[in-house]
Formats: C-alpha cells, structure tokens, sequence
C-alpha cells in the first residue's frame, strides 16, 4: 500500500462522516492530529500551528512534538502518550483524552486537551486526536464567575472601542443602576464622582495604559442611599474577556475593595493622633519603606518622612551607643515574626549633641487584605512629657504580667556587679520557653500571661540564696547570679527541668510547658556584653539540639557558632542555586502483616562537595534559623510526587504512595491543599498515592490555619499523619481536634519497648486507641524481628526502621523492589 501523506490523511479526516466521532469531538476544537502509531509520527491541521508555530504545517516524529511540552511535565507525558497509543491500538481502551500544557519558544503556555480514538484507512490503523484550546476557556470561566451575582465585590471590564462598561452586582446595588452594562460610560460615571477629587478613573485608565502601576489607589465615589463610598484598586488587566470579544487589548477589568469604615477609622484616629504630640510610624516590611508622621520633626527637624531600605539600622545610628543593641533585638524580631508587640525606652541623639528620652509603643501585624507584614507604633518624647529618667527606668524594670525587672536593670545591675572588686565568679542565666507563641496563638492572650505569672513564681520560689530574677523579653527569664560556681548553675538548671515535667497549673488551667536553658560566667565574659552574648550563643545551641535541655557556654562554641554561620550561608546558597547539593531519600513503609511492600517515606538529605551527607537535624536547623524552609517544602512535595509518578510508570503497583513531610511554613500557607492537588495532577497521580506527614512542632506555628489546611486536604481526599506520636505534650489532644489518617508513634518507644514496660504497653494502647477511631498505626524505629514480633501482635498496620530498609536514594530504592 502507498504510503500516506500529511495531506492524504488530513483529507480523508475532513472527508470522512464522523459521526462515529462525535462523542469525541468539542464544540471549541482547536485542530485535528492524526497519529501513526507504526512510523511514530504525527501530523496536524494548520490552525495547530497557533500553538506550536510553523512546524505545524509539516508531519514531525512523535519524540519532536514532546519537545513542545514543558519540560518539568515532558517525560510524563510522553510515557501517557505511548502508553495509550498501545492501549487504543489493543482495544483495551475506546477513547481517551490526555490533559497537559504546550509552550512555543517564549510565547505563554497553553493547555490543552486532546481527545483520542482509532479510526483506519484502507485497513491501516492510525490514532485520531481533537485538540481542545483550553486556556481561553478558563479564563471565559473565570470572567462569568466573577460577574456572576453571587460574588459580592466591585469588578467591571470597560470596552475602550464601544464606551460600554460591564458592572458587578455589588456595582449595580450600591449605586442603583437598572442594567449591568452601561452605555456612554465615560459621559455617565462623572456623576458619581467627589468634586473636589477630579476624575481619578480617567487618571487610572490613562496610568494603565501608560503601564503605569495603578495598584493600591484609592477613589472616593458618592452612592445613592450609602454615601460616599472609599474604593482601593486591586488589580487591572486588558484583553478579550468573554462574551465581548473583539479585539486584543480592548478591554480593561479590574477589581476593586470597599474601604470605607476603614478610611473612616483611619480619619478619626490620624485626627486624635494630630491633636497630640504624639509621633506615629508605619512600615511595609516587604518592601523596606518607613514612613513617619510630619510630628517627628517636632524632636528631629531635619528628619525625612520616608526612609527606605534598612530602616531598622537607619534609625538606630540616631541612638545611643549604649541603647543601640536593645532597640535592634526588639525590632529585627517585631519584623521577622508578625504579631509581635514591643515597647521600649531609649535616647535619642540631637544634632545640638544632646540626648532626649523616648518612649516607643508598636506591633508587627499582617495586613487585613493583602497579607502583606507591616509594623505600626508611636514614639513620645519623654523630656517633653516631663518624665525624668529614674521614672523611665522605675517604669521599665517592671513587667507588666510578672512584675519583675526587665533587661535595663539586668544590664545596670550586672554592670554594678563586675565593678566589685572582690568578685571572683557570677553567671548570669537564661530561661527561654520553648514555641511560648503557640499558647497565645491556642489558647488566647490570658492563658500565655497566666504561664509567665506561675513561671515567674516556680522560678522565685526556688530562687539560690543571693541570686536575682529577670524577665528581660516577652518568653525569657534571667537570673544574675553572684559567686557562681558551674556545679551549682548545673544543679540548678537540672532541678528546673525536672520540675517541668510536670504540668503548670495556673489559674487558666494545667499546661505542659518546655523551655531551653543556659548559663555564662564571669570572669570568661568580662563584660555585660560578652555575658549576655555568651548566654544567647548556648541558649540558640540548645534551641537547634532539642536533645539538650540546658548549656554553658564555652569557648568551643563561638567556634561552632563560626561554622554555623557559614553553614547557614551555604544552604541559602545551595536553595537559590536551583537546590543544589539537596536530595531525597526513601525508607521503605512495609505492611506490618504481610510484609509487603506498600509506599515509602521521603526525607531531605544534604550532601556537602565533598559527598559526606550532613545530620538531617542540622540541615533542617539551617534552613529554618535563614527563613527557607517554605521553598524547600515545596520542592519536597514536588519532587516525591514526581518520583512516585516515574516508579508507578516504571512497575511499581498502582497504589503505591509516598509519605511527604510538610513542614511549618506548608501548614501556614494559604491554600496549601490546592497546591497539593495541583501538583498531584501535574503529575497524574491520585490523592491516594500521597500522604503528608506533620509534627506537633508545626501545628503549633498557626493552630487554626493549620487546622483549616488540614481539612482542606482531607476534603480532597488527600490523607494525613501525626508524625513522633506520643513524644509532644499534647498529641492526644491533636487526635481529636484535627482530621489525620494515622498516627507514627516515635522511635523511642520502640527503643527500649523490650526492657521498659511503659513503652511496650503505651505502643499497645495506643494502636488500640487509633483503631478504635479509625485511624492507622504506623510504627517507627523497628530494627529488631523480636521487636517487630511484638508490634505485630499489638496490630500495628505499619512498620518502617531499619529492620526493613535505612533510607536510600532513589537508584538504590528502584534496584531493590522494581528493578526485576
């Protein structure tokens, strides 16, 4: 038989009756491709080439049309492509549609869909597709939802060429219009617009155009019945927008937010705030910008109104030397974690080389609608307000929960201290709560100043003689402490974690509290300073090694410090260079019943150049001390689900899964379930082939946003599981409030499970516990068969430990179960 042309087949396609395919065929076809399953080829109607450009008008092996998918999802669907090109060619399937996206050099990329069936020539069989243009759909979509009159917010899309503008519902009700579309629209807005404003929507049309940012601007309007009305823009866009296509670039849309009440709470307050002496200051931390009321000129005349950049270094250079460091520990960290209230006095330097005395009151917050983290505050000018020194300080030494002195008279007094010339020892020690936030965060404000009042007395009640107590920060305890001794100071430190182990009882209830210990002597620190800073390098010590409980500072760890520092910086250099050094691990997940294998845990391993692979716990310690943890989260996910996708392809069993860890920042972000299934389908693998693991540290971050993002993914089918069950103080709780699939009961109950009798029966309880709600066990550490007997006939579900497999990399995992 001769052999067929690109003409000859697309003919015959157009030639054919085909309605045997209409069950195939959408009302918006982009193209028609025809596939020859025997030469490997493919050829395509012209109006393909709109996709893919002018390749499309000539037949291309079917390996250079892959080349046309992006390349993070290309090897997937070339796979899917052969795979249902045998499938069809079998009988095994009828018809089926394929979903991915296309990308021509740099043009934006398109989904689409291609719906696929059999049909022959002269007894040749060759592969018929429909190509569906999804990406104008999508947007059609989301152009009716939003005009739609459920949603309530102000959109509009302005046709440039006919002078009609399309209203939202919220627009037709507020100013009490008979249609959604006006006419004559840039004649009929004036109408409703504040004299004394000028047309601020054709200066916003016109900076649109002009590519101007129109972002964040504010228009005042006068509605029938409501009065005048405060509008902030949003977002615009131009382009074809639904029904009303008719050219590119023809439309402006954009959407705006109804600002009033807080324009009108924003007026009274800036009026109290002018009719007193007091300074205001806002900041958008993202963007590095400070912004300070005109009143700061009133104590600095030749102070700027906007500083951009590090203002937080800016403003300090206008400080005391000796004030300095306070003020930048408070701000750095009211910057760095949102939601942090801070108040504090220091001097001010003037240009005549006096100081004055100022009182700053602020917090750090998210933003209501943008999210976006800002800090806000006042500063007083004490000299002015006729407060003298020894007020401010009377003041500041006196918490206002505890009543303790605070970090001022822990200087001055430390300071008093190392100028007796008998002294032959002191110390000075930190207490710091561990994850303090999470109570606030919990159970409200009242709950967290309760723990900090019956701290503050434990503390006080088992106070050494001569010995002083601090509450120098919002979750921190000092003690100053004379003629110390490193033998006392452990004691000491030893005596009050043991007390810890208990519950706290306030008068809000009975909590369990951890918190982190250290201790530095006089005379190795010779100064305040170097006390204080030795003090904080142990207690960050104890803060990355949760195996330690207290420490003392010695010279070996500013070294340390040294090297974590430069470890730190390595890593942020290794995430922004595309991950490099980074990779995945898998420990095999084995059916404690049959001893099959059924999925695999994922875990993040570091390797340095020289190929030594690095502690996990430190790698993970540095990418949280440098904020990278959220990136890394996401290419965690995105990588084991790509893998799972290959193994499934390369023979694993269908219901193969992969356990992922999601870290802090995952279980805080806004729609973590959605980037979930996102990437689930990305990679075509179903809710079942995955399970996120989370730790009782990482709900403690955000308890109700977690909460919400774990249902969101049980909503989707997606399962979920309490990792180190049983370790935290209150993982019983987290079975009840939040929705997870299984529990993981830690490895060090399964340690000592054969010599303790509390480990063996607590994993016993516990399985039974789970199953009684439904939920599974899996067990980790199992390295023993008498230890994985034992487990066996508690029912566990699940074991994994190095019994059954350590964790290996990918080439090594593939070798060993889907190799043959």
């Amino acid at each position: 038989m001769e052999e067929l042309t690109r003409e000859d087949l697309l003919g015959f396609v157009y030639s054919m009756a085909l309605e045997e395919f209409k069950d195939l065929i959408p009302d918006n076809i982009e193209s028609v491709m025809v596939i020859d399953p025997w030469d490997k080829t493919v050829c395509f109607s012209d109006s393909f080439s709109s996709i893919i450009g002018a390749a499309a008008m000539n037949a291309m092996y079917l390996t250079q049309y892959y080349l046309y998918i992006p390349e993070g999802e290309r090897e997937i669907m070339a796979n899917k492509y052969e795979a249902v090109i045998s499938e069809l060619l079998t009988g095994a399937l009828d018809k089926v549609t394929l979903s991915h996206s296309v990308i021509y050099e740099d043009k934006e990329k398109r989904y689409v869909d291609v719906n696929m069936k059999i049909f022959a020539v002269d007894k040749k069989r060759y592969v018929l597709g429909f190509v569906v243009d999804k990406t104008l759909k999508e947007a059609e979509i989301g152009y009716r939802q939003l005009f739609d009159e459920g949603i309530n917010t102000y959109a509009f899309t302005f046709n440039t060429e006919t002078d009609t503008c399309r209203l939202s519902n919220r627009f037709i009700e507020d100013f009490d219009l008979r249609s959604p579309v006006v006419e004559n629209f840039v004649s009929f807005y004036p109408q409703f617009l504040m004299p004394e404003d000028g047309d601020p929507i054709r200066e916003m049309f016109n900076a649109y155009l002009r590519g101007d940012s129109v972002e964040g601007g504010r228009i005042r309007l006068l509605a029938p019945g409501r009065g005048e009305i405060n509008l902030r823009i949003e977002g615009m866009s131009s382009g074809p927008h639904g029904d009303y296509e008719r050219s590119a670039g023809s439309f402006i849309s954009g959407i705006m937010t109804d600002i009033t009440d807080f324009m009108r709470e924003d007026e009274k307050n800036r009026n109290l705030l002018e009719s007193s002496d007091a300074i205001t200051f806002y900041a958008d931390i993202d963007r590095a910008v400070l912004h300070f009321s005109p009143q700061i000129r009133m104590i600095i005349p030749e102070a700027r109104l906007s500083i951009e950049g590090d203002f937080v270094e800016e403003v300090a250079d206008m400080i005391v030397p000796d004030d300095k460091r306070r003020f930048r520990n408070m701000l750095h960290r009211a910057v760095n974690e949102p939601g942090t209230a801070f108040s504090l006095e220091f001097r001010l330097m003037r240009p005549n080389g006096k100081t004055m005395w100022v009182a700053c009151r602020g917090k750090s917050y998210y933003e209501m609608n943008s999210r976006i983290p800002a800090l806000v505050g006042t500063l007083f000018n004490l000299s002015a307000m006729n407060v003298m020194k020894d007020n401010i300080e009377k003041n500041s030494l006196s918490n206002e929960v505890t009543g303790l002195p605070g970090r001022d008279r822990l200087i001055n007094d430390t300071e008093t201290l190392l100028r007796r010339k008998e002294l032959l020892s002191a110390a000075i020690v930190l207490f710091d709560i561990h994850d303090f936030h999470a109570f606030n965060d919990r159970y409200g404000r009242d709950a967290g100043n309760s723990i900090l009042l019956s701290l503050s007395l434990m503390l006080k009640e088992n106070m050494p003689e001569g010995v002083r107590l601090y509450h120098i920060g919002i979750d921190t305890f000092a003690l100053l402490w004379p003629e110390a001794s490193q033998i006392k100071v452990s004691s000491y430190m030893n005596d009050m974690q043991d007390r810890l182990v208990t519950p706290l009882e306030t008068k809000e209830g009975s909590f369990f509290v951890s918190a982190g210990m250290s201790a530095a002597f006089y005379p190795l620190g010779s100064s305040v300073d170097e006390l204080m800073t030795h003090a904080e390098i142990a207690l960050h010590k104890v803060k990355q090694n949760k195996k330690l409980k207290y420490a003392i500072y010695s010279p070996v760890d500013m070294h340390e410090l040294k090297e974590r520092v430069d470890f730190e910086t390595q890593i942020s250099q290794s995430v922004r260079n595309n991950m490099e050094n980074f990779t995945l691990y898998y420990q095999p997940l084995v059916n404690a019943k049959t001893g099959m294998l059924e999925g695999a845990e994922a875990l993040l391993r570091y390797n340095l150049p020289s190929g030594e692979t690095v502690n996990p716990e430190k790698v993970v310690a540095a990418l949280e001390m440098t904020d990278q943890m959220s990136g890394v989260g996401e290419w965690i996910l995105k990588e084991a689900v790509s893998q799972c996708s290959q193994w499934i392809a390369k023979g694993a069993p269908e219901d193969f899964y992969i356990h992922i860890n999601a870290t802090a920042d995952d279980l805080v972000t806004d729609n973590y379930a959605d980037l979930v299934v996102n990437v689930l389908s990305a990679y075509d693998l179903k809710p079942s082939n995955i399970l996120i693991e989370l730790t009782e540290t990482s709900l403690m971050k955000n308890m109700s946003l977690c909460r919400k993002n774990l249902y969101d993914l049980s909503s989707k089918g997606i399962r979920t599981a309490l990792d180190d069950f049983g370790s935290g103080y209150s993982s019983f709780n987290y079975l009840k409030e939040l929705p997870v699939d299984e529990i993981k009961i830690d490895k060090t109950f399964v340690d000592d499970m054969e010599t303790v009798d509390f480990d063996r029966s607590f994993i016993s309880a516990m399985t039974m516990l789970a199953h009684s709600i439904g939920k599974k066990v899996v067990v980790e550490g199992v390295e023993s068969e008498s230890q994985a007997a034992a487990i066996r006939e508690m029912g566990a579900d699940i074991f994994q430990g190095y019994l059954f497999g350590k964790p290996m990399s990918v080439f090594a995992f593939y070798n060993k179960y889907f190799s043959n």
